[in-house]
């Protein structure tokens, strides 16, 4: 068996980057800057519910494979965000297509270093009014702020506008969704659903309460695909002429194009300075969703914001990201787990093949697979006048 595990030894050459935009590193060169940093679509199918309960040894779901190898880059920022999708709290906790999640879950996302829930998904209504009220019920117990999904319309006008002091730096975030699977919205129950008067009046809203930078964060788009629909785009459009400085969207199940707008300026005296960002989908965090590599393919985006010493105003700086990938059960641990590809890639724990022939086969996978992500090149730089 060690002879024929030795020869699995992968040993895949010199792999390759995603661009970096190097050229751009004029915008990034000041310590004196805030991060915020968000996953994509946090997922709990059948299968990731009973092997979490499995590796609690049949008595607690334990979560922390699902985020342990992301942590240290979660707590690298000053602000966390993910998009969890589903509800929990509500027996028998059940996967696709009516999803219910042990509250477990939440505890171990906050644990790693999400600081915010978002909740304006297609799935919150699941449950129906016990499954919107065990959920909102169980993230106030866990200490964590959530948005997207409030008690009642009064509650939803108070605070779909959640608004962070980081720094001295006043950021907004807002949280629509597109739909809820056909499911009315239970009274007195409300959902923050993607409607442009609405999304206007959270937008004026959060200009008068001092944000500097507006951050929306739609749930939109069609699934298992990687460029933005035109509702995605006349949305987009929407909230950039509102005064939404960065888009960052999730619920295709796959990462989509994203677009960095850069207005030029003539040189020496004014430097080129980042106008609006959209990242359309971020794909999945964690899922048993097998449709193709996409479905494991996540991202980890980082904004980046600093003040401007000569005008005080702040802005935004070059933004980075992460492909992430998830393993199913057995794949690399016991159960379902995320790692950061490119830093996978380069692991000894990589470069030895796999100890089981799951394991084998899973890392071959993944090594196949990371070329036609980055030769896909979905993160654009545009120049605008």
């Amino acid at each position: 068996m060690a002879d024929s595990l030795a020869q699995q030894v992968i040993n895949p050459g010199k792999l390759p980057t995603v661009r970096s935009f190097e050229d751009f590193s004029l915008f990034n060169n000041t310590t004196d800057t805030v991060t915020i940093s968000f996953i994509g679509d946090v997922m709990q199918h059948g299968a990731q519910i009973s092997a979490a309960l499995e590796k609690g040894g049949g008595k607690h779901y334990d979560y922390t494979n699902a985020f342990c190898f992301m942590e240290p880059y979660f707590k690298k920022a000053d602000y966390m965000v993910a998009n969890m999708e589903f509800t929990v709290g509500t027996k028998p906790y059940t996967g696709y297509p009516c999803f219910s999640a042990p509250p477990e879950i939440a505890a171990y996302a906050k644990k790693s270093g999400i600081d915010l829930f978002l909740m304006a998904n297609n799935h919150i209504c699941d449950k129906g009014a016990g499954g919107l009220s065990k959920t909102i019920e169980r993230y106030n117990k866990l200490q964590i702020s959530a948005i997207g999904a409030y008690r009642n319309k009064a509650e939803a006008d108070t605070v779909s506008v959640i608004m962070l002091n980081i720094k001295g730096m006043k950021f907004a975030l807002l949280n629509y969704t597109y739909g809820t699977n056909g499911i009315p919205v239970p009274e007195p129950y409300y959902v923050n659903l993607q409607d442009s008067t609405e999304i206007k009046r959270n937008i004026r809203r959060a200009k008068e309460l001092g944000a500097e930078i507006i951050i929306a964060l739609p749930h939109w788009g069609d699934e298992y695909v990687l460029s933005p629909n035109s509702e995605q785009k006349r949305y987009a459009a929407l909230m950039f002429r509102e005064g939404v400085n960065a888009i960052i969207g999730g619920h295709p199940h796959v990462p989509e194009e994203g677009y960095i707008y850069i207005k030029k300026h003539k040189a020496p005296i004014v430097r080129d300075s980042i106008e609006r960002i959209v990242f359309y989908s971020m794909g999945n965090y964690i899922s048993n969703m097998t449709k193709s590599g996409w479905t494991s393919t996540g991202m980890l985006i980082t904004l980046s914001f600093t003040r401007d010493r000569v005008s005080r105003k702040v802005k935004m700086l070059m933004p980075h990201w992460k492909y992430t990938w998830c393993f199913r059960k057995g794949q690399y641990t016991t159960d379902y787990s995320v790692v950061p590809i490119e830093d996978f890639l380069q692991s000894e724990e990589f470069k030895a093949g796999g100890k089981t022939p799951l394991q084998q086969q899973s890392f071959k996978h993944i090594a196949d697979f990371w070329p036609q992500i980055v030769k896909r090149d979905l993160i654009k730089t545009v120049y605008t006048n």
